[in-house]
């Protein structure tokens, strides 16, 4: 019987894994079918995103590093930041936003990074990619891995961005990790009386934790 906190291990393990995978793919050939582009773009995730996790002669901060580059160069991460204020977009003065910007990529590499220092090997096979419109896809994946554990379905939420394909949210185990992070940041933000320099200590605290080598829970809300 799967339990709901089967559930919420499965996520905490897999949706890094996943985030990164999609996180670090690569561009199609642009005169392929949105269909045909999006499959090529999750396709190639598994060959560049395993070299960086199992590449083990590199530091922590390279492997930071690199995430980092691969994070500005293949997710929408002003759109994705953007979604996870929700009804408080408008909250936070330019000041405010410049540092949650930074903040948000920042917990991203961090975080996950340190989630993913484990992985070895795994392999992501294609299902199926359904398009919405010519600038939207769902490309539907599984990951299989090397210890014999039961594969994982992910699907892929893509973005063209500029006519090329971006990451704008990824679901594990039936949740959409954007929209997850979206509950999490509204509630600490109105836990604390809309105060959005709550949502700024939360992250910091969060970032601090992943410095310490300790595994943050992206959904906790304190």
């Amino acid at each position: 019987m799967v339990t709901t906190l089967t559930v919420q291990r499965t996520r905490r393990f897999i949706a890094p894994l996943a985030l990164c995978m999609a996180l670090v793919a690569g561009v199609a050939q642009a005169s392929a079918s949105t269909g045909d582009a999006a499959r090529a773009f999750v396709e190639d995730v598994s060959k560049r995103a395993i070299g960086i996790i199992s590449d083990k002669s590199a530091s922590k901060a390279e492997r930071e590093a690199q995430f980092g580059k691969l994070l500005d160069e293949t997710a929408d991460m002003d759109r994705i930041a953007a979604f996870a204020l929700g009804q408080y977009l408008r909250t936070p003065t330019p000041e405010q936003k410049t540092e949650y910007l930074s903040l948000v990529k920042t917990f991203i590499v961090k975080v996950y990074v340190t989630r993913l220092s484990d992985y070895n090997d795994e392999k992501l096979d294609i299902l199926s990619a359904k398009t919405k419109g010519d600038k939207q896809a769902i490309v539907q994946s599984e990951i299989k891995f090397t210890n014999g554990r039961e594969p994982v379905t992910v699907d892929w939420w893509l973005i063209k961005n500029d006519g090329d394909f971006k990451i704008f949210d990824v679901n594990v185990v039936g949740i959409w990790l954007a929209q997850e992070q979206r509950s999490t940041f509204t509630s600490v933000i109105r836990n604390n009386g809309g105060d959005f320099n709550a949502l700024l200590d939360h992250l910091r605290k969060q970032i601090n934790k992943a410095e310490a080598g300790e595994i943050p829970d992206v959904s906790a809300a304190n």
